[in-house]
């Protein structure tokens, strides 16, 4: 793209030649002529001054000048964002079917699909158009997946999942695995019933190795535009809400409700039946208790707890140490003081 229609499409002002060539994205350090990077923060300019990028991204209040072209725009790192998605396309299979593929009869297989070596299709399956399914990926019967989704090598879509439009499932991604539901008998365990279903809604994005379990006797249900990181464990009956953001090696346990718009850290621990109101964002490593509702706000800690109460009962822990030299010599001073008996 000329640097004319990039300032063009992210609605931003250009200052600058506007006819060079754009063909890679790349970071502010490393980026090279007919390259284009971005400046998230004006008081970071200095950054950008020895810079050999064709153009960046700055933003708006930026009023420093530079050896090449730049948009000013309202949110610098998304517009780059936007831009890497055109420039940066991902990788796309022509549509085929390897021979090594097997295919159930009566599966529905749409256009435009790609499905690769050793992959297989069950029993009353459905795959939407433009959808690829990589190597040894495993679909199981009666699952429907939407269309222009990428299903990755190795990925298992256990029976009657139901994957949405749009939906990428990274290397190693389980959909539909049995809950971990046991009840107590004497000396044993006896199972219980794992018979419900996932639904993943449209344009969900899930890590690689994560696991999502079928519902236990309903469904566990993943909302529009969520995005899940690496190595994230979700339980059977589990409900999350549109545009949640979770980070790696996270564990939610069962019939957990994560509502709308949550932002959840890396491997934080929720007990079964907690509660995140749209809105909450929870930091790295907390731990939720089972059944605990955690409010719109920032939260922290194990057990997890409002920020500001975190940082102070953090900062009384960290003057433990000097407390105790305190109260020994208070201890010295006392017993030096008192009278000698003869």
């Amino acid at each position: 793209m000329k640097i004319k229609e990039i300032a063009e499409f992210t609605n931003g002002k250009l200052s600058g030649a506007g006819d060079v060539e754009i063909y890679r994205v790349s970071n502010l350090e490393s980026a090279l002529v007919n390259e284009i990077s971005f400046l998230e923060k004006a008081e970071f300019a200095g950054q950008a001054a020895e810079t050999r990028a064709s153009c960046l991204f700055v933003p708006e209040d930026f009023d420093a000048q530079l050896s090449c072209p730049f948009v000013q725009v309202k949110n610098p790192k998304l517009a780059f964002a936007k831009i890497a998605e055109i420039l940066h396309t991902p990788k796309k299979r022509e549509p085929e079917i390897h021979p090594t593929a097997f295919i159930a009869e009566n599966a529905k297989i749409g256009t435009d699909v790609f499905v690769g070596a050793f992959v297989c299709v069950g029993e009353c399956a459905e795959i939407g158009d433009g959808t690829q399914i990589r190597a040894g990926a495993k679909i199981g019967d009666a699952v429907k997946i939407g269309r222009k989704c990428v299903v990755h090598p190795n990925v298992f879509v256990e029976d009657n999942s139901q994957i949405g439009n749009s939906v990428v499932l990274h290397a190693g991604v389980i959909i539909g695995a049995d809950g971990f539901g046991y009840v107590r008998d004497a000396e044993r365990y006896v199972k219980f019933p794992q018979i419900g279903t996932v639904v993943i809604e449209d344009d969900v994005e899930i890590g690689a190795n994560s696991c999502v379990d079928r519902g236990a006797l309903g469904e566990t249900r993943i909302g529009a535009g969520t995005k899940i990181d690496n190595l994230v464990q979700i339980a059977h009956n589990v409900q999350i809400g549109k545009r949640v953001v979770i980070a790696a090696q996270t564990g939610i346990s069962g019939s957990t409700i994560i509502e709308d718009d949550c932002v959840i850290g890396g491997q934080v621990g929720m007990g079964d039946h907690a509660r995140v109101l749209s809105g909450a964002i929870i930091g790295s490593q907390a731990g939720v208790l089972p059944g605990k509702i955690v409010r719109a706000g920032v939260w922290w800690g194990t057990p997890v707890q409002p920020l500001d109460e975190y940082k102070r009962q953090n900062a009384h822990l960290k003057g433990i140490a000097r407390l105790k030299e305190e109260v020994k010599e208070l201890k010295k001073q006392i017993a030096e003081s008192k009278p000698v008996k003869e």
